[in-house]
């Protein structure tokens, strides 16, 4: 029996015959003209994955999602007991892989943020050391673009904890080290099939074109401009108990942005944003947590992610600029699920037509867009579920909401299983170093911080006041260097709780997807 591995290998070859053979080609495997170059069907890699967001929903063929990390081996909750993987490089080896692939996500914390005990940060790929500095250097910005904030942050940008988001890739070999033991950490990456087509990372590109982008996060559509975009722009009225659609387009195409204008608080918390593709129905998800902003506006911060944005103050601006195609049609609505009629409701959708998407997805090249939302109290004994598929498809993010009487359900890890393996590819060490933060945000020994990234935030934190009931968090991330890529089944769960899913907390979340 193939296992997942062999089964992405299998199905890359069969997709690229029928691309060989001239069915529909320029869509499945040939990117058209002004397109990056795929190293595998579906599969953006290097800077391309930022430069080409209108891409997104291409599913890829070949590309495994791993993650080396800190979890306890034993089952139990001490996470920084998984230690080194191997020697070598600076000294202690934290990840390293043969074939080709790409580091996507290294993230580390020890003393609170102070990273600076851990020495020198050795990062090799192909034979060749790219990166040979101390960490807190290079964490710090020191070694200047592309390795500059925000694709790397220290434990004051990114509370707790500090991250490198540089995407890497490598055509051989990759190896990831630190000069001294390690104490939490996690290197994501993701290996492919073959290396054809792939370009070696350089760190001499600075990327400045993409750093530009990130760090005007929130403010604008960051795809490339669409020739044929089209605005509706209007204002209408959501009556209590009733749907209201603000949109409708027929034709192949693409919803490329998304915005409303809520006029009063109850407007965050009573709507929910409703979208069919091409008659089917993918997304049905509470406005607050598609845009970030989780049950509500209140002591939330403003959201600033690269995909979506939020100004939680009554009048303001709520954006979501996620590549939405459709071969045929699309109808986006608004349900109030309040008792009040909301009146005076300002949006803006943006539609691009194009005739790709039509093929794109009658071959399962593409998938849509597709929210996964949940509410409810945590199960003892249980993973909250994100995200549990059937099919082809791929896991792009998620937006989190959490409510705890103690906040100790924050040492919940990430389980993320892929194509019926036994095991995660994906395990993690706890809830917020999932979101790239650490020591419960920078909370540990004192209040947590707000923040918002282009790629993880933690807009709330709050404790008894303005409803919560103990200790309230709600935070992001976007996957999209790091997407998940499944074949047959995912399973993308969150424990609650330091052993075995063992600390209650109520818990609302939406995941995104393509499939």
């Amino acid at each position: 029996m193939l296992d997942g591995r062999g089964r992405s290998l299998v199905r890359a070859v069969v997709w690229m015959l029928v691309g060989g053979l001239g069915i529909s080609g320029a869509v499945l495997v040939r990117p058209a003209e002004g397109h990056a170059t795929e190293p595998l069907p579906g599969v953006m890699a290097g800077w391309d994955t930022y430069r080409q967001l209108d891409r997104l929903p291409y599913l890829g063929i070949g590309a495994q999602t791993l993650q080396s990390s800190s979890y306890d081996r034993s089952g139990n909750n001490d996470d920084g007991a998984g230690g080194c993987v191997g020697t070598g490089g600076a000294g202690c080896v934290v990840a390293a892989d043969q074939g080709a692939g790409e580091i996507d996500s290294i993230w580390f914390t020890i003393n609170e943020g102070d990273v600076s005990v851990l020495g020198d940060l050795r990062i090799e790929v192909d034979g060749r050391t790219v990166v040979n500095a101390p960490l807190q250097s290079v964490v710090d910005g020191k070694l200047g673009a592309p390795f500059a904030f925000p694709l790397v942050a220290n434990a004051d940008q990114s509370p707790g904890g500090v991250y490198i988001k540089v995407p890497m890739p490598y055509r051989e070999s990759m190896r990831v080290s630190v000069q001294n033991q390690v104490q939490y950490y996690h290197v994501t990456y993701r290996h492919f099939v073959t290396g054809i087509g792939l370009a070696t990372f350089d760190p001499a590109d600075p990327a400045t074109d993409v750093l530009a982008m990130l760090r005007s996060a929130g403010s604008h559509d960051p795809k490339p401009p669409a020739p044929n975009a089209r605005r509706d722009r209007r204002t209408v009225a959501v009556p209590a108990g009733s749907r209201t659609t603000i949109a409708q387009s027929f034709g192949s195409g693409m919803v490329s942005a998304l915005r409303l204008r809520l006029p009063t608080r109850d407007a965050f918390t009573a709507l929910r944003l409703r979208i069919a593709f091409d008659g089917r129905e993918s997304v049905d998800s509470p406005v607050g947590e598609f845009f970030g902003l989780g049950r509500g506006p209140d002591d939330v911060a403003p959201v600033r992610s690269l995909l979506f944005a939020a100004d939680p103050q009554p009048g303001g601006w709520v954006s979501a600029w996620w590549p939405m195609p459709f071969a045929g049609s699309v109808s986006v609505s608004l349900e109030n699920t309040g008792g009040d009629p909301i009146d005076g409701l300002e949006t803006e959708v943006v539609t691009d037509s194009d005739p790709q998407w039509a093929s794109a997805l009658a071959f399962g090249a593409a998938g849509h867009f597709t929210t996964r939302s949940n509410a409810g109290p945590t199960v003892p004994g249980r993973d909250w579920l994100f995200a549990d598929e059937v099919g082809h498809g791929k896991f792009v993010g998620v937006s989190h909401t959490m409510n705890g009487h103690r906040p100790d359900y924050l040492e919940g890890n990430e389980r993320v299983y892929v194509d019926g393996s036994p095991s995660p590819q994906i395990p993690g060490t706890g809830t917020e170093d999932f979101y790239e933060g650490g020591w419960y945000f920078g909370g540990s020994f004192g209040a947590a911080r707000n923040f918002s990234l282009p790629l993880t935030g933690a807009s709330t934190e709050r404790t008894t006041a303005s409803g919560c009931e103990g200790y309230c968090v709600t935070a992001y991330r976007l996957m999209l260097a790091e997407s998940v890529d499944y074949l047959t089944r995912l399973r993308f769960g969150i424990e609650h709780g330091p052993v075995h899913d063992n600390e209650q907390a109520d818990y609302s979340s939406t995941a995104f997807l393509y499939n």
